[in-house]
């Protein structure tokens, strides 16, 4: 998804983090397609994180 490796993992969480809490306020907000994809950058990350050491 990133498609650079020089990403650090902590950059990796905070960008999971803030993107979750964006996505969770989308959702509050009743923009729920908005959320949906927020959420779908969000597990990028997350395979992101999961292929590394």
């Amino acid at each position: 998804m990133l498609g650079q490796s020089t990403i650090s993992v902590n950059d990796i969480r905070t960008a999971i983090r803030e993107l979750s809490a964006r996505a969770d306020l989308a959702r509050k907000e009743g923009r729920l397609s908005d959320a949906e994809e927020l959420e779908t950058r969000v597990d990028g990350y997350r395979a992101e994180l999961a292929a590394r050491p």
